[in-house]
């Protein structure tokens, strides 16, 4: 099996599907949490949550990508 670099980009991208699928499984977590103990709802708190998780999903795949890039 041949093993290739992979690109600053392509770990860039990479990282980011990671985070979507994280986001959208904590998404899914908080509305079922929501929806089964406090009264059947998905509030502003919760949305708040996911939006500090996507963007830190971002940084983080920024971060990666650009020390990528430094090591090349």
């Amino acid at each position: 099996m041949v093993y290739r670099k992979k690109t600053p980009l392509e770990k860039f991208y990479e990282t980011l599907k990671h985070g979507a699928i994280f986001v959208a499984v904590s998404l899914f977590g908080f509305g079922i949490a929501r929806y089964l103990e406090v009264g059947k709802t998905f509030d502003m708190g919760s949305w708040i949550i996911i939006a500090i998780l996507a963007v830190a999903v971002f940084i983080t795949a920024v971060v990666r990508g650009l020390l990528a890039a430094r090591r090349t």
